[in-house]
């Protein structure tokens, strides 16, 4: 009962927030978003005794960044400044994320997937470089940076995700790896939709790829220590 009550309160606080995303209800929006990654955390507390101990604590600060950014991105509308807060909190969570990702290999003894296979890399340029073209001219001097260092810190935490393979539980890889993808989407979408184009229905697009990205990337570290 106390396991269907979690996913219950999961399901309120999901279909809240999206509800208030699709409408452009605010009062909605301010009510349920902040409470998505308290969840998370919630979640993995109740659920993580047989992780490491360093994992637990990166696994808890990139959610804490994220939930700082979330509060911050709630209010670009009043000040610019919240946006850049937001940036900031979100760089320092995929910086965190990316540590968090090595870490999980040396704990696993085993090599990294992109030393043996570093062409993968190729890929995550890619995408980097158009990516940034596409927002270069929108970008005023500061962003220009900003941006840079964000795009880098993200595909990053990505590329990281991607080095997990092979490295534990595969049902773990394939939660954080994807996990990754959707927040590289959801990302994309924020800048897009700020500074290039709108995209239809973006509230709803952006929040359900980021709410589906953390959550994965929780549940794949909690599978990494899963016991069998």
């Amino acid at each position: 009962m106390k396991k269907y009550g979690i996913y219950a309160l999961f399901l309120i606080i999901l279909v809240g927030d999206l509800i208030g995303e699709a409408t452009g209800i605010k009062w909605m929006d301010y009510a349920f978003k902040p409470l998505i990654i308290p969840w998370i955390a919630l979640f993995f507390y109740l659920n993580s005794e047989n992780v490491n101990r360093p994992v637990k604590k990166l696994l808890y600060l990139a959610l804490l960044f994220s939930w700082i950014g979330d509060i911050n991105l709630m209010f670009p509308h009043v000040n610019e400044i919240f946006f850049k807060a937001g940036l900031g909190s979100f760089l320092m969570a995929q910086i965190i994320y990316i540590n968090l990702f090595l870490k999980t290999i040396t704990l696993s003894g085993k090599r990294a997937f992109l030393k043996k296979q570093p062409f993968w890399f190729i890929a995550y340029v890619a995408y980097g470089l158009f990516f940034y073209i596409l927002l270069f001219e929108s970008l005023d001097m500061v962003l220009k940076i900003a941006v840079l260092i964000y795009t880098v810190a993200l595909l990053g935490m990505s590329a990281m995700a991607l080095n997990r393979f092979g490295n534990g539980n595969p049902l773990s890889f394939t939660y954080v790896f994807a996990g990754s993808l959707l927040f590289v989407a959801s990302d994309s979408m924020i800048a897009i939709n700020k500074f290039v184009f709108a995209i239809p229905f973006e509230g709803l697009l952006i929040m359900g790829t980021y709410i589906s990205a953390q959550y994965l990337i929780m549940r794949g570290i909690l599978k990494q220590y899963q016991k069998e």
